[in-house]
């Protein structure tokens, strides 16, 4: 909280690696919204959002721990999305993006997600994860939960990664069925591992449009983007 309250800038424009990570997410949330047709009547919930809509069409509800990123935003309620202040099947879909998951119980914060989503309600859930390049030939490696020390825009953080298999079970466990899902920073993670600084190794993204198209490579990355569906 008191990290991210600092922060001038959730997604500094400055920063090769963020500036990535930023595209992506908004790239793929663009895809998503189109394919199911959401409208400026969708109901959103946006959790751990930083104020940020991403542009997608909808009546956005704002959830943040940081309650200085939601000073004048609409429909903004300051609290941790493991708890959420709201009533069951009131939510079309939840964007959950930026990692915000690593920072929490995912358990629980699935679990709540899935509590005020509708049925067919949608998630769009993006996390870090431990097949990663720059985890190879360490402990991390592969863990189904471990935790991390990283450095997050100057700040030396800590956070869990997961395995994909490990979301995917808990997504099966509270009656999600994926639909899509993406992985992103490919050899930028190795990039990272080779020179421990994010803006060389932000280089490297640009080869992600090859990487993945060859198999178990195209599923090493630092990021996993999925939309997964409420049965």
């Amino acid at each position: 909280r008191h990290m991210y309250n600092e922060m001038k800038e959730i997604w500094p424009q400055n920063d090769k690696w963020y500036s990535y990570t930023y595209s992506q997410i908004l790239n793929y949330l663009n895809n998503i919204s189109k394919k199911h047709n959401f409208t400026k009547e969708t109901t959103i919930l946006n959790a751990g959002s930083g104020g940020n809509s991403y542009n997608i069409p909808g009546i956005h509800y704002h959830v943040d721990i940081a309650e200085s990123k939601l000073i004048d935003i609409p429909n903004s309620y300051f609290g941790n999305i493991e708890d959420l202040p709201f009533a069951d099947y009131m939510f079309d879909a939840c964007i959950c993006v930026g990692s915000v998951i690593n920072y929490c119980d995912v358990m629980l914060a699935v679990e709540e997600m899935g509590r005020v989503l509708k049925k067919k309600g949608l998630l769009i859930l993006d996390y870090d994860q431990s097949y990663n390049y720059e985890f190879l030939g360490t402990s991390h490696f592969g863990k189904t939960a471990d935790i991390i020390e990283t450095f997050n825009s100057g700040y030396i953080d800590k956070t869990w990664i997961f395995s994909p298999k490990y979301i995917s079970s808990i997504l099966k466990r509270q009656n999600f069925s994926i639909l899509d899902i993406q992985y992103y920073h490919l050899l930028s993670s190795l990039g990272y591992r080779i020179f421990h600084n994010e803006d060389k190794a932000s280089f490297f993204a640009k080869y992600d449009k090859i990487i993945k198209h060859i198999p178990v490579l195209n599923k090493l990355s630092c990021n996993v983007i999925l939309c997964a569906q409420k049965n």
